[in-house]
């Protein structure tokens, strides 16, 4: 049957149990502030109790554990829900920077450059021979030129900016992974011991969550109480074990970008192959989007390059071409069929005239002459078709190029090209390059404005003629573009809508992810954030109880005190 002395120690067992509630409820409050912080609460229960003959009497209460409150099933969606807010963020900053850098709708953008070059072919076409006219075309000419390149090197400057991201996310992974791993090892030895780790699971799922927000994670815990971490379905950490991961060149990403990497684990160079979060958004950026705008922006300066040479590299200008002309292209090797040579525009096999003129700006007896490109042709096979003209002299530099040189007091000048192979090669040109990156205008025509073709007449007489300038500005409304149903302009606009449509597509995303995010968090927050109001409530409560439970033991020791002077 219960005694004085079992009354005392029910009275302690109430004390302690108090102080217990007092410092975790403390604790709860310390740690308010602290990211990842999952409140406690300590849980109680009863000795064994006394059989009597009337009945059970207890014994007091003892603390079984100190809980931290945390649900694993929220901590799972959230984490699977954070990457893709996380992906969705990182390609939002970057779909907003590639729009911005377009400059549209502003007269800064390639729109209005584009427009402002047509306009100044439109007035030379009402005035061929003024120079004035001339240079306004070259210098809107450059100056669309010199914007594609920006525009160019600006879009794969964004490339190289996705590209180190993915290359600093590596420090950051092995990062985690070590101290998640230490914190494994760590959390097994306390709880070995029958201790819960309570602040060392905080601060392993505050890794964790981290880690979910680079790249899709997940988590299998173990009996002892260690976590089992995969990302993309690959494990990283199992207990205290950890795979590194390195970024790797691989120049098969992409040809024309050697320092293009890709993340492979260490110990057996296995491929990371993630699907969300901000790794997988880097790569996304770097591997989809931003090479598939500048692949439109390079097919649009290619088609303005074609389409444009096809007309000036057979017209004439108010002098023709004299001394030595060099192509802007060259062929991989000038002694095999000019198909597989390398070069960066389409021909076919058809005629092409080259005329000759004297010291007096007369076409010399014999005067066109027809060079036929036959099926098979190399462009050694041209450049001797060519070299046996009179006064005329070809050949093939150390770079692939065609080379013509005319003898002295000799001109000469190319017309009725039906093989395309003139602008292929970039003969006598107004646009140098090959795309947006190289795209450039024609030095030996800035140097001598009169060079600007505008004529298809071969008579040098016919100063008027300005049937080629206006094919040159005809190129505007051509339908080159989308199987021939859309022109340069049409192009243009597409590429910088199409960029617009995936810009607010993924904003739209961005703001449902975000609202899931919160309501993830918000519920993880509500059972395991610390309410101030509630601690303060519950710490009056164990007062008051610790209050009672020494009052417990004060009148006890009265009672000792009254039962041994009865003895005396």
């Amino acid at each position: 049957m219960g005694t004085l002395f079992s009354a005392l120690s029910i009275g302690q067992s109430g004390l302690r149990a108090a102080q217990v509630q007092l410092d975790t409820a403390g604790h709860n409050i310390a740690n308010v502030n602290r990211e990842g912080f999952s409140r406690q609460r300590v849980e109680l229960a009863g000795f064994l109790p006394n059989n009597t003959a009337f009945g059970q009497i207890g014994r007091g209460v003892q603390v079984t554990n100190i809980h931290r409150m945390r649900d694993p099933l929220l901590d799972l969606l959230y984490r699977n829900q954070v990457g893709g807010l996380s992906n969705t963020q990182l390609q939002s900053q970057y779909l907003n920077q590639i729009q911005d850098l377009f400059l549209e709708p502003t007269s800064d953008g390639v729109s209005g450059r584009l427009n402002r070059f047509f306009e100044a072919l439109q007035q030379f076409s009402v005035n061929v021979e003024a120079l004035p006219v001339r240079v306004n075309v070259l210098v809107e000419a450059e100056q669309l030129a010199g914007l594609l390149n920006n525009t160019y090197t600006r879009l794969n400057d964004l490339r190289s900016n996705a590209n180190e991201e993915i290359i600093q996310f590596v420090p950051e992974i092995n990062s985690l992974a070590e101290r998640i791993g230490a914190l494994n090892d760590r959390i097994h030895l306390t709880e070995a011991t029958g201790n819960p780790a309570n602040d060392l699971r905080d601060d392993r799922d505050v890794l964790v969550d981290r880690l979910a927000t680079i790249a899709d994670v997940t988590v299998s815990e173990q009996n002892d109480g260690q976590y089992e971490v995969f990302i993309g379905g690959q494990q990283l950490v199992s207990g205290d074990l950890v795979r590194a991961v390195e970024a790797v060149q691989n120049a098969t990403i992409d040809p024309t970008r050697p320092d293009l990497v890709e993340l492979r684990f260490t110990d057996n160079n296995e491929l990371v192959q993630v699907r969300n979060g901000e790794l997988y958004g880097a790569l996304q950026i770097r591997d989809q989007e931003l090479p598939g705008v500048i692949a439109d922006i390079n097919e649009m300066a290619a088609t303005l390059i074609q389409q444009i040479n096809l007309i000036h590299s057979q017209a004439n200008g108010l002098s023709n071409l004299s001394g030595t002309v060099t192509a802007s292209n060259g062929v991989t090797d000038p002694t095999i069929d000019l198909a597989t040579a390398g070069l960066p525009f389409a021909f076919t096999p058809g005629t092409f005239q080259v005329n000759v003129y004297d010291n007096t700006g007369a076409l010399v007896v014999g005067a066109p002459y027809t060079i036929t490109v036959a099926a098979g042709d190399s462009l050694d096979d041209v450049v001797a078709l060519v070299d046996a003209l009179p006064n005329l002299t070809a050949t093939v530099n150390t770079d692939g190029q065609l080379a013509v040189t005319s003898a002295a007091g000799f001109s000469f000048g190319f017309a009725s090209d039906t093989t395309g192979l003139l602008a292929a090669t970039g003969m006598n040109p107004l646009f140098t390059g090959t795309d947006a990156r190289t795209i450039g205008v024609n030095q030996d025509i800035i140097d001598n404005p009169a060079l600007l073709a505008g004529a298809f007449d071969t008579d040098p007489a016919a100063t008027g003629d300005n049937t080629a300038a206006l094919a040159l500005a005809a190129v505007q409304d051509g339908q080159y573009f989308q199987a021939g149903t859309a022109s340069i302009n049409d192009f243009y606009e597409s590429i910088v809508v199409g960029v617009g449509i995936q810009t607010r597509a993924n904003e739209a995303v961005l703001k449902v992810e975000t609202t899931v995010n919160e309501t993830f968090q918000r519920r993880r927050q509500e059972i395991s954030g610390v309410s101030l109001d509630e601690e303060v409530a519950l710490l009056l409560q164990f007062q008051r109880a610790f209050e009672a439970s020494a009052r417990i033991i004060t009148v006890t020791d009265r009672m000792l005190d009254s039962l041994l002077s009865m003895a005396l």
